[in-house]
């Protein structure tokens, strides 16, 4: 058997830990990053300022000097929530009759999406939705008829509502009330 030397060794030991070092890298980046952002989303401070936990949220319409969101659109219209289903089931109601696009996306907390409703799958039809935990448990409440039961696959997570806007100057009159019938609320 051949013995190594003392320069081939260290080299090993070398690539060995650059390896490591750039395993544990990819893993903090693909696990803990967006774990990460969404924990300082939902409670960070703009969170804190927005009141937005397990409620409506409504942010102002964003403008060149908007940058609470990176590279915001100033198309849309943006409404939030940060749900926590620790005490059990949210409901989410929204009813924005709108002729133009809208959505609500539901994101777990490790900024997974997993749920989307657009105004094309409602067909002009209110958004009734019953958020409960991945145990899939409604504890002992009873949804109402109707309700659609959405299974969130983390018990923290985060409700984004889009509205677009070609010019929200003279839409406005329309579209804030639309976009203000969303409702989150524990159940």
């Amino acid at each position: 058997m051949k013995n190594i030397s003392e320069h081939q060794r260290l080299w090993f030991y070398r690539v060995l830990s650059l390896l490591v070092t750039a395993v544990l890298a990819h893993l903090l980046a693909v696990w803990a990053a967006p774990r990460i952002i969404m924990q300082v989303l939902m409670h960070g401070p703009q969170a804190q300022k927005m009141n937005m936990h397990n409620q409506a949220a409504f942010s102002e319409p964003v403008t060149a000097r908007s940058r609470s969101v990176v590279m915001p659109s100033p198309d849309m219209l943006y409404s939030v929530c940060a749900f926590d289903l620790s005490d059990g089931p949210l409901r989410i109601q929204a009813a924005p009759a709108l002729s133009t696009y809208w959505s609500i996306a539901l994101y777990a907390s490790n900024s997974d999406n997993f749920f989307v409703r657009n105004d094309r799958q409602a067909q002009g039809k209110a958004v009734d939705l019953w958020l409960v935990p991945d145990t899939g448990d409604a504890q002992g409440h009873t949804i109402a008829p109707g309700a659609e039961v959405v299974v969130s696959p983390s018990r923290q997570g985060f409700l984004l509502m889009r509205v677009l806007t070609s010019d929200y100057a003279s839409e406005s009159a329309v579209l804030e009330p639309a976009r203000r019938t969303l409702r989150c609320s524990p159940a």
